[in-house]
């Protein structure tokens, strides 16, 4: 299941891009715009891999065990997308101190536990 957060999380970091690189892309020199340009493709080809990889992750799941293996880690998946975006835009590791508590926080929090049950009934009951 922590295969599934480690894809996410490399999907996810390629759709954002980073403002001190757009920074130096526009005001830097020549050489350094073209190393940011190599970056910005890698990123796309990495993009790319991730989604591919994503996709066959999610095809395996469902024909190596069945569909609540593959349910409980989109759930994980869902539960833990909220924190890589706040990870993204303020650069640093999830603080609970420092987030919102809102319901999303409460929901996004409480669906990798739900997952469990979720995993543990499709293992061996389905």
């Amino acid at each position: 299941m922590y295969l599934s957060i480690n894809l996410l999380g490399l999907f996810v970091r390629g759709l954002f891009t980073n403002p001190e690189l757009e920074k130096l892309k526009k005001e830097g020199h020549d050489f350094i715009k073209q190393e940011i340009e190599k970056d910005e493709k890698a990123n796309k080809w990495v993009n790319l891999t991730a989604l591919i990889l994503i996709a066959v992750f999610f095809y395996l799941l469902f024909r190596i065990w069945n569909i609540g293996v593959l349910g409980s880690a989109i759930i994980i998946m869902i539960g833990r997308l909220p924190d890589l975006i706040w990870e993204i835009k303020h650069g640093k590791k999830v603080d609970s101190k420092l987030m919102k508590k809102d319901a999303l926080y409460y929901i996004t929090s409480f669906l990798p536990w739900l997952a469990l049950p979720v995993l543990y009934y499709s293992l061996y009951y389905l």
